[in-house]
């Protein structure tokens, strides 16, 4: 069974108190979370060495979490990724939703679930994070229940079950934000020949010039998105690949291999890394059907705003997004994310993490 505390953490800029949960195993593993965003602040896992280190990015203050710069270990909805010029057409009728970064609309708008305060419930080794998103909340339709629980084990294994359902036919394709570094967070680029990545994933989406999927599912074979045998993240920046070029690194999703014998609730193996450096290794398993890869290629972060006095720069981490595919409801031949009245959305994602044998 695992420790909960939780912590007053800090005032957000209207007054309300928000609190941290750190959840800490039999290993002496950790995570933390926050009721703003429902938010991983950090995560301490064993190193080849036997030390902790916390993996992922993060602010020190709360005032940092609520911009809306990098989405630090936040949970995103109602709709993750970029929507076209922030509309779309469901049931015959066309809607607008807020282009919140020009020219599209992006991880729910303005006012998404990563920066709404939600209620938290404390279980045997987790937390449940629930809040109720209005209708026309965002442009966005019908009054939505939606929770995200949160189970770390002692198998440092940390779980996120999505959970939603809606009054009214909308789109519901959820994720997280988690940035990760296997040195640590402070653990500078990942871009070196230092960290691995594999991924379960024959082909990919193309974007344009705006961010948005062309249409196509294009395969791997051949490209510098190909990492269906273990190479260095940084082996995408090797090559001239104009989608590359496009973005500096990678911003795009992978199509998971599923394969026609599992069923939608099924857990797929989507994607492992690792570190020489630290030794810890990550597994990401998901019901879901793409995993969006990031290289962290915009993002910077001064000493005085990143936790421990860290500076962030210079592709510091990675994220593995596990979700639908973007901007779906503008794309026929991608899987539908629209979630129908009173049906339950239900998706599940295990990040698990461990120390790679020194001869694999």
């Amino acid at each position: 069974m695992s420790k909960i505390e939780i912590i007053d953490f800090e005032l957000t800029s209207d007054k309300k108190q928000t609190k941290l949960y750190k959840i800490t195993n039999k290993n002496g593993a950790s995570v933390t979370l926050c009721d703003y965003g429902a938010t991983v602040i950090s995560l301490m896992v064993p190193d080849k060495f036997g030390e902790l280190r916390d993996v992922v990015l993060g602010y020190a203050h709360i005032k940092d979490y609520e911009s809306r710069a990098t989405y630090f270990g936040a949970t995103i909805g109602r709709c993750c990724g970029r929507i076209a010029d922030g509309t779309f057409e469901m049931n015959h009728k066309k809607y607008q939703l807020p282009v919140n970064l020009k020219p599209n609309h992006l991880h729910g708008g303005y006012e998404g679930f990563s920066h709404k305060m939600w209620k938290a419930k404390t279980t045997q080794n987790g937390v449940v994070f629930s809040m109720k998103s209005q209708d026309g909340e965002e442009g966005y339709t019908g009054d939505m229940d939606v929770k995200v629980t949160y189970i770390f084990d002692d198998t440092n294994t940390l779980s996120i079950q999505y959970d939603a359902v809606s009054d009214k036919d909308t789109i519901c394709n959820m994720t997280n934000h988690c940035y990760f570094n296997l040195n640590g967070h402070d653990g500078g680029s990942v871009m070196g020949e230092n960290h691995l990545m594999w991924l379960n994933c024959d082909s990919y989406i193309p974007l344009n010039n705006q961010m948005i999927p062309t249409g196509e599912i294009r395969s791997v074979v051949g490209s510098s998105f190909d990492f269906t045998k273990k190479k260095a993240i940084s082996s995408a920046l090797s090559d001239k690949n104009p989608q590359v070029e496009l973005v500096h690194g990678i911003d795009h999703m992978f199509v998971i291999n599923r394969g026609d014998e599992m069923a939608d609730c099924d857990l797929a193996l989507a994607a492992q890394a690792e570190s020489k450096i630290s030794g810890i290794s990550l597994k990401c398993y998901t019901t879901q059907k793409g995993i969006h890869i990031y290289t962290a290629n915009y993002v910077y972060v001064s000493p005085e705003r990143g936790k421990d006095n860290c500076e962030y720069k210079n592709y510091p981490a990675f994220c593995m997004e596990t979700q639908g595919y973007p901007d779906a409801v503008n794309h026929k031949n991608f899987p539908s994310t629209i979630l129908r009245a009173s049906d339950r959305y239900h998706q599940e994602t295990k990040f698990v993490f461990g120390v790679q044998n020194e001869n694999e």
